[in-house]
């Protein structure tokens, strides 16, 4: 799937009149833009991502929680995310500072009727989606670090101010889906701490909450804030998904491998691996330029600058970075709350599968031939192995249609039954005796028609029936066979002796004229010469 890269921020105009937004979101107020609203509660915002890093929200709340109140650190953060940057907020379209509130409460709280001005933006960007759910295309980690301190302190607050930047609440899910790739509002990738890649997963996996325990942890995720001002700029983020893309590049290297993230060893090693090879490839070491391109920016269009990759590498930021590492993998170890990982993510649909495997199983191996009936248990034992090696939901949809197109491909094999060919043998040598040249040739050859027929029917391997039905029509032909010669005809017929047909002459002789031709005149005469010369030497 090929994702084009957009401006992080960028703005998609969407007009929402405010009394709809007020029903859609229920406590919701809305500015007079119809693009900001107001104290949304965290838990109706839905993620469109599936993962966050838990060391980086574990070193967050590690700052905004001591000694069960929240500090200053809590409030900068929080009010800026609502807009409110440096305690800048806007009351009756004037714009006031209220820097004492923006240190020690919510700007929000404390005045009601605080707006934000007219160059400033709420920092959890939201889509309007089917039914009017709210979700947000960043914010992710400020928002569940908001809630769950909320839900495990009872502290702080559980509403945020949002920005409205589309509104495709008119749309079914699946088409929902669809817009969010189209426009590259969502990233359906995410990391197998089993499989140590990044993979796609199915957008109905999606979390419904910002709840800690309902995203995937993502160990890249977080290390991406730890590697900043080392190697990373975070004000020059131009991407979407910066620190996911960040994450696929570098588990591609191979140099991950292995590492289970189960404990602070497995983060510092790849604390240490990642700085390594983002310094080689700051200073333009070519086999990770090479990779980087055709990880990143030939399939999606993503350049180093892009996720804020640092024209020069700082190693002296290192050692304060990974002893921040530290303490927040010492929270989150602490925390077990926190810790807890969403597991299904990635389990496979195999509902399809399933039904497929049951239909094949169903089947016996000897009524087809060998290589059609392996070629569908050869997919279905590689469709287990990739459940087993917790592979993709679109790989094993694959397999699945393949599976189902060899099922209709499968060959039979001819049926073997032994035939009796008994009475087929008797009318043939009952045939074999007659003379052709006695029948009508037409029905003669008609019978010879049918034996080769039969004859194929046999070679072929037909069923026993097919054989019987043949042989009784074949002989009804031969029983409806009758000689030509059988038909008696007048001429043929002997006619009693007559003594008087000696006498008559034939009838072609019967008052016939007399016909003398000159040969006969010439031959009467000579013989009558003769005869008188014989006369006449007498006397």
């Amino acid at each position: 799937m090929k994702i084009m890269i957009t401006t992080r921020f960028s703005k998609i105009s969407a007009t929402v009149a405010g009394l709809v937004a007020a029903i859609f979101v229920g406590v919701a107020n809305v500015s007079a833009d119809n693009k900001t609203e107001y104290n949304v509660p965290i838990s109706t915002i839905h993620p469109i991502q599936a993962a966050v890093g838990k060391a980086q929200i574990a070193s967050k709340i590690s700052t905004y929680v001591e000694n069960g109140a929240l500090t200053k650190n809590y409030y900068n953060d929080f009010n800026d995310d609502n807009g409110y940057t440096n305690g800048l907020y806007s009351l009756n379209g004037v714009s006031q500072t209220d820097k004492t509130t923006y240190k020690t409460n919510s700007i929000q709280s404390v005045i009601p009727d605080a707006q934000l001005t007219n160059d400033s933006t709420a920092k959890v960007p939201v889509i309007k989606g089917p039914g009017g759910t709210l979700y947000a295309t960043d914010g992710h980690h400020g928002s569940t670090t908001y809630e769950f301190i909320k839900q495990q302190y009872n502290l702080g607050f559980d509403t945020i101010n949002v920005e409205v930047i589309a509104d495709y609440s008119s749309l079914s899910m699946a088409d929902f889906y669809k817009k969010l790739i189209a426009n590259n509002q969502v990233l359906p990738m995410a990391f197998n701490v089993k499989t140590g890649e990044y993979q796609s997963f199915s957008l109905d996996r999606l979390p419904t909450h910002m709840y800690a325990n309902e995203f995937v942890n993502d160990p890249f995720r977080s290390l991406a804030y730890f590697w900043r001002k080392s190697a990373i700029d975070k004000d020059n983020v131009t991407a979407n998904f910066a620190e996911f893309y960040l994450g696929m590049f570098l588990t591609s290297t191979g140099e991950f491998k292995g590492l289970s993230f189960e404990s602070q060893d497995y983060y510092l090693t790849a604390f240490n691996k990642g700085n390594a090879i983002l310094q080689k490839l700051i200073n333009g070491d070519t086999t990770y330029t090479a990779l980087f391109n055709k990880v990143l920016t030939i399939p999606y269009g993503v350049t180093p600058s892009m996720l804020g990759i640092q024209s020069i590498f700082d190693d002296t930021k290192i050692a304060a970075q990974r002893q921040k590492l530290t303490d927040a993998l010492t929270f989150l170890t602490n925390t077990p709350a926190l810790a807890t990982s969403n597991t299904t993510l990635f389990d496979l649909n195999t509902e399809q599968l399933t039904k497929q495997v049951a239909t094949f199983k169903a089947l016996s191996a000897s009524d087809y031939t060998k290589d059609s009936y392996q070629k569908v248990n050869d997919l279905i034992t590689k469709a287990n192995e990739l459940i087993s090696n917790n592979g993709s939901q679109t790989d094993l949809d694959n397999l699945t249609s393949q599976i189902e197109q060899a099922l209709r491909n499968l060959v039979k094999v001819p049926t073997t039954e032994i035939l009796d060919t008994t009475q087929f043998e008797q009318q043939v040598s009952r045939f074999n005796k007659l003379t052709a040249t006695q029948y009508d040739s037409t029905h003669y050859q008609s019978i010879k028609n049918a034996i080769a027929e039969i004859q194929a029917l046999i070679t072929n391997h037909g069923t026993q029936n097919e054989l019987n039905t043949k042989v009784e029509s074949l002989q009804a032909k031969i029983d409806a066979l009758k000689p030509v010669s059988s038909v008696k005809t007048a001429t043929n017929t002997s006619p009693k002796h007559n003594h008087k047909q000696h006498l008559e002459l034939p009838r072609t002789m019967v008052k016939q004229p007399i016909i003398i031709s000159p040969v006969m005149i010439v031959l009467v005469l000579m013989a009558s010469v003769s005869f008188s010369y014989k006369r006449f030497k007498l006397f």
